[in-house]
């Protein structure tokens, strides 16, 4: 799911010279619905190249945990509450007047519709870490 995901932002990656990084143990299973899966994985790699002008996009597995982390600018801590809101769309969207403000929350509605986890931590001006936990442990 991820290389489908990451696949699909291939030219995107070029063009911005935004090298991506992915572990991922081979033969790592995850059951869930691959189509909203990859959904999901494609609007938060779509997220961090939006906002990653330069340096690169890591992808890695831990346990049950899939973490994607860029070095991007950042998102403000006043926005980092709200960023699965509908339609909130924070300092950095507001600034890019492309963001809608539906693509974390529908994120956020997917993966919990889909017994999964999602948390978001960030520091302006050195990047994002978004962690998706596949298990009720975490």
């Amino acid at each position: 799911m991820v290389n489908q995901a990451v696949k699909y932002f291939a030219r995107m990656f070029i063009s911005k010279g935004i090298a991506v990084k992915i572990e991922i143990p081979e033969g790592r299973k995850i059951v869930t619905d691959e189509k909203w899966m990859v959904f999901v994985l494609k609007q938060l790699i779509s997220n961090a190249l939006k906002y990653t002008k330069q340096g690169n996009i890591h992808i890695y597995m831990q346990e049950s945990i899939l973490v994607i982390e860029d070095t991007g600018i950042g998102i403000a801590d006043d926005d980092l509450p709200r960023i699965f809101e509908r339609g909130y769309t924070g300092y950095n969207g507001r600034k890019d007047k492309k963001a809608t403000g539906l693509g974390l929350f529908l994120t956020d509605r997917i993966l919990k519709q889909l017994n999964h986890k999602i948390t978001i931590t960030s520091e302006v001006g050195v990047g994002t870490k978004v962690v998706l936990c596949f298990n009720k442990i975490c």
